[in-house]
């Protein structure tokens, strides 16, 4: 029995509190929320969705300012035979960030614009679960069975076990952008370049405590009461080496020391940059048509260790964990001059990325589907709604409780109180439901098969005000 085999991975994948790639958020400004559609916007938010476009912007000082409150739950269960509470067991994780900005910058004077860009890339939440996850709590659901195993020759047995288990795991990937664009043609065309800077920070607490288990041993003087299993498997390999047993007296040593309280308090952080390309395409009033690329983010990660009973989490050590490519194209269309709409495709290149061998999991890479309308009920107020579809590429062996992806369906609405020309208040509510994942699979240690599922759901709430200086 390894020292580790209660903590199998605490590294949980960054939790995104909104739809998007496998790490990357999407939800980048107050008009995603209420729109969902915005890889054409030719609004303030076209610094992050479509930058070439800030070139067709008019002429003055653009800046926006989005807060979001974000909600995530996450269900997993199992049916592992040997969990406590019968066949199948929930886990629940939550997120709630009250607290989620986005801000887009803008200065644009006859064909040229620069801009300028920040908010959370990926990320965002701590998910804290309560009663752990299945994948620690199988390891020790096998200790009575084991137990039962090494002692059957003295009448040793036992079949229950309990545990208090408690993690929380934050991520977040802070992003900036700052690039130009000029326009061509009396502004039909328009082109950019720009960088992007990633700054990820992963945050690790977690502690496996008070593992106790019900002994039954005539010879032992053992009744079957719960007792701690670090003081049985003391006496046990004192017992066993008074009979002569050195071996299995080592054995059940081992398991003494692997059973003992475990605690992770480990920091990630890494930074990356990568190149943005665009052009806006708006040849007449009605029709215009965005495309960005946004290169790999090589992001190279480094421990910083503060307690690791685990050994997994060795200071200064470097993983990879690179963010995907994107590449967006989008359609607007204006049907009048009250009633618009908005087509959008995001692709995430997840299977170039280097993320220590998981990305050869993915069966393809991912892709976002969306599509808005906005109408202008009167000059005062825009109403809007969207729909967004994101397929995952992920195979059933990419899925685990603590790093999966999901194909989910995203719905927004909302609205604008246009104030003046120059003040836009933006307000809206995002609900984003996923599809259930199965995997069924056999645990190496006890041969036993079971099967796993994934779910989640998110809640986002916006207001967002734009001004121009």
């Amino acid at each position: 029995m390894k020292k580790q085999f209660l903590f199998a991975a605490l590294a949980i994948s960054a939790s995104q509190v909104m739809a998007g790639g496998v790490i990357t958020n999407t939800n980048q400004s107050s008009q995603f929320i209420r729109t969902v559609s915005r890889s054409a916007s030719l609004d303030d938010d076209a610094v992050y969705f479509n930058p070439a476009a800030t070139a067709q912007f008019a002429d003055g000082f653009h800046l926006q300012y989005g807060h979001q409150i974000c909600s995530q739950k996450r269900t997993t269960t199992d049916n592992f035979l040997l969990l406590n509470n019968g066949s199948e067991k929930e886990y629940v994780g939550k997120v709630f960030v009250p607290a989620y900005p986005t801000l887009q910058a803008t200065w644009k004077k006859n064909n040229l614009a620069v801009f300028f860009g920040f908010g959370p890339n990926g990320g965002g939440g701590s998910l804290q679960y309560d009663n752990g996850l299945a994948s620690f709590e199988r390891q020790i659901s096998m200790i009575p069975g084991m137990v039962s195993q090494l002692g059957k020759t003295m009448g040793l047995s036992a079949n229950q076990y309990s545990v208090d288990i408690n993690f929380t795991g934050s991520s977040i990937l802070y992003g900036g952008r700052i690039g130009a664009a000029y326009s061509f043609l009396d502004g039909t065309l328009a082109v950019s370049a720009g960088i992007a800077g990633i700054y990820q920070k992963n945050a690790y607490s977690g502690t496996i405590k008070n593992i106790q288990l019900n002994p039954s041993c005539a010879l032992m003087g053992l009744n079957g009461d719960m007792i701690p299993a670090t003081v049985f498997f003391t006496n046990a390999s004192t017992a066993l080496s008074a009979m002569g047993l050195a071996e299995m007296a080592a054995t059940v040593n081992a398991y003494g020391s692997a059973v003992a309280d475990k605690e992770v308090d480990a920091v990630q952080t890494g930074f990356g940059i990568a190149p943005i390309l665009g052009f806006s395409f708006k040849p007449d009033d009605k029709l215009n048509i965005g495309f960005k690329y946004e290169g790999k983010t090589k992001m190279e990660l480094t421990n910083d260790t503060k307690k690791d009973d685990t050994g997994m989490f060795t200071d200064d050590s470097t993983f990879r964990k690179d963010v995907p490519a994107i590449m967006s194209v989008g359609l607007g269309y204006g049907f009048t001059d009250k009633f618009r709409g908005s087509l959008s495709c995001v692709y995430y290149f997840d299977k170039q990325c280097d993320w220590g061998g998981k990305e050869l999991l993915m069966e393809k890479n991912s892709m976002d589907v969306a599509g808005s309308l906005e109408y202008d009920v009167i000059p005062l107020l825009t109403i809007s709604a969207g729909f967004s579809r994101g397929m995952s590429g992920a195979s059933a062996e990419f899925q685990s409780d603590m790093d999966h992806s999901l194909s989910s369906n995203a719905i927004g609405f909302g609205g604008r109180l246009n104030c003046s020309e120059k003040l836009k208040v933006d307000f809206g509510f995002m609900n984003v439901t996923y599809d259930k994942a199965e995997k069924t699979s056999t645990d190496a240690a006890s041969g036993i098969s079971h099967t796993e599922s994934f779910d989640r759901i998110n809640r986002s709430y916006t207001i967002g005000i734009s001004y121009l200086f």
